[in-house]
């Protein structure tokens, strides 16, 4: 008779192999992830916006103080971060994926020129006449 193997040795070999993980800070670069969090800053203004920042339920755009310091802006709070941790995680970064929204002026369409007007044509409806 063939005995079968306790699913509880299984699990417990499991857990001493797996360390909890630390969530660590995730930072995307880049304009379209900034602007969900804060409005654009003048250009003489000591923050420099460089994407979004984000560990677990604490999200917002990062930005760079002028002495080279990392914050989170959320409308206009700040938060300032351990600038080391946050140092690494913006090496490790991914910039946005379509740079068309990297661009600090959004690329409007223009209408062409040559192009001829639009032709409107009316049409009459018919109106139900009661007996």
């Amino acid at each position: 008779m063939q005995v079968q193997p306790s699913f509880e040795k299984f699990r417990s070999d499991s857990k001493q192999l797996r360390k909890p993980r630390k969530p660590g800070w995730r930072v995307v670069l880049g304009r379209a992830a900034w602007s969900r969090h804060t409005h654009e800053r003048p250009e003489g203004d000591e923050l420099k916006l460089l994407g979004s920042v984000s560990k677990g339920a604490q999200v917002g755009a990062l930005a760079m103080t002028a002495g080279g310091e990392y914050v989170q802006v959320v409308g206009d709070h700040l938060t300032p971060l351990k600038t080391k941790a946050v140092a690494k995680a913006v090496a490790n970064a991914p910039k946005e994926l379509n740079p068309e929204f990297s661009r600090e002026v959004p690329p409007w369409p223009v209408a062409r020129k040559d192009a001829p007007a639009p032709m409107v044509i009316l049409k009459k409806r018919r109106v139900a006449v009661m007996p």
